[in-house]
């Protein structure tokens, strides 16, 4: 489950960033808002998996540790590449 949780939001960012973003620049409330609709769409689904409510709370946990990592990086790289305002 998680393994295609992380999927969905680096296909989610990556894609919002190539259709919107192409050639100017990004603000890190833009990443920001992004990664908060992805946290809010995957903790949704994670309350509708069969899991047990402990399973459920663990998905969550790991999900928004990797997130967190995964904007930062995206963050890091944007503002190397000079896309970031």
């Amino acid at each position: 489950m998680i393994d295609m949780v992380e999927q969905y939001f680096k296909g989610v960012l990556a894609g919002y960033l190539g259709a919107n973003f192409t050639s100017g620049p990004i603000t890190e409330w833009q990443i920001d808002v992004i990664k908060e609709n992805i946290s809010h769409y995957c903790e949704a689904t994670i309350d509708h998996s069969q899991f047990s409510y402990q399973e459920k709370e663990e998905q969550k946990r790991h999900m928004k540790q990797s997130l967190e990592v995964y904007i930062q990086g995206v963050k890091d790289e944007m503002r190397g590449m000079g896309r970031m305002k």
